[in-house]
């Protein structure tokens, strides 16, 4: 009866990310997944010696961030969900040139994936240019919501757990800001306009902030502290 009701509740889920795969996978690609990922891939945490921190990205993309996260710092253990295949290849192809024992991945729904994790155990939680779904009729989809942070995020996360949101996305920047003013788990951190405009000095850009810069679309960033 527990794994219908499960079952039953992740049918009810609606779908906050894009295409699950894009590109045709070559031979290599293909060989990764069956060589590489069953070395990377977990649905718990429960197995994993996760060492004194653990630090979550929820939809790492082509994986930039988390890879260059997890290899500067070897003592933190990284998680990465990725639902999009083609990410997950590119990720998979960073860790076949330079494996890290730190890292590993989980092409799971977040929602879904935490069903498995026992309450407070991550120290921060990084969620980068989650899909804007710019259209009001998508807008059920956009993953940011006060109930996504105070429900899903919140119960998994340690007290002052740093949760960390970026965007480029205009429409986005203001829901983003209603959300977090709504949470009651969660308090922005920003006393002026370039604390959310000023990344950190170690910050490492993703595939798609380059792009966005290059197009003219400015990146903010929201940082977040569990109450």
């Amino acid at each position: 009866m527990k794994t219908e009701s499960k079952n039953c509740q992740n049918s009810r889920l609606i779908r906050s990310f894009g295409r699950i795969k894009s590109r045709k996978l070559s031979d290599h690609k293909n060989f990764l997944l069956e060589n590489f990922l069953p070395k990377y891939e977990i649905d718990s945490l429960s197995t994993v010696d996760r060492g004194p921190s653990t630090v979550l990205e929820i939809g790492f993309g082509f994986g930039d961030f988390l890879f260059e996260k997890a290899k500067k710092n070897p003592e933190i253990f990284f998680l990465g969900s990725e639902p999009h295949l083609n990410g997950v290849v590119n990720l998979l192809a960073k860790l076949e040139k330079e494996p890290l024992q730190n890292l590993k991945i989980s092409r799971e729904d977040v929602r879904i994936l935490f069903q498995n994790f026992q309450p407070e155990i991550f120290d921060e939680i990084f969620i980068l240019f989650p899909d804007p779904w710019p259209k009001s009729k998508h807008f059920k989809r956009r993953l940011i919501t006060a109930e996504f942070l105070d429900e899903v995020l919140s119960p998994k996360m340690k007290s002052g757990a740093k949760l960390v949101i970026v965007t480029d996305h205009d429409s986005y920047k203001i829901w983003i800001l209603s959300e977090i003013l709504r949470s009651k788990k969660f308090f922005w951190t920003a006393n002026s306009k370039q604390d959310w405009q000023n990344f950190p000095t170690d910050w490492t850009e993703t595939k798609y902030q380059k792009k966005a810069a290059k197009e003219g679309r400015a990146s903010v960033i929201f940082n977040l502290i569990k109450a």
